[in-house]
């Protein structure tokens, strides 16, 4: 059975752990040349290093923000974050599972506590971040019914971010 709760201080490990081996395992994936392997990594540490080393002060204590987990079978198996933006927009951050949990719904029950959030808190529009190469992120993005807004193309990499957006 999975289990969305909100972050505990003693998550903290944990949370960085699942989320350095997620993006691992889309690492593998986009390989291609040393500066895309270079910005991949630098995306990564950015995350572990600032806000993922620091939930309580940048999601939990940051109003209209908060940050998730889920279990499954009493494993901490996935996070999400809600991050204020401005008073009408949320970016959704740090969506990861574990490999073992994947493809059993584990994503859409965080996408769903994070959305329903953002509505509670009176967002017009949720906004999340992904790259060219994370293609089933991109697809269960579009499945949820977020638009594509931008890109972002990082000189010199093959890597693209991009941003969609939903409407609440």
């Amino acid at each position: 059975m999975i289990n969305i709760r909100q972050f505990r201080a003693e998550d903290a490990e944990a949370v960085r752990d699942l989320f350095a081996h997620a993006q691992d395992d889309d690492a593998e994936s986009y390989s291609h040349t040393q500066a895309d392997r270079e910005g991949f990594h630098e995306y990564i540490d950015g995350a572990l290093n600032h806000d993922l080393a620091h939930v309580e002060q940048s999601y939990l204590r940051r109003r209209s923000s908060n940050f998730w987990i889920a279990e499954l079978d009493g494993e901490l198996v996935g996070c999400i974050g809600a991050y204020r933006r401005d008073d009408d927009e949320a970016e959704i951050r740090r969506l990861a599972v574990d490999r073992s949990a994947r493809r059993r719904g584990v994503a859409s029950k965080l996408l769903d506590q994070a959305e329903e959030f953002c509505r509670n808190a009176g967002y017009a529009r949720a906004i999340v971040w992904t790259a060219n190469h994370m293609t089933a992120a991109i697809a269960f993005l579009r499945h949820r019914g977020y638009h594509e807004l931008e890109d972002h193309a990082f000189p010199h990499t093959s890597l693209t971010l991009f941003l969609y957006g939903l409407e609440l």
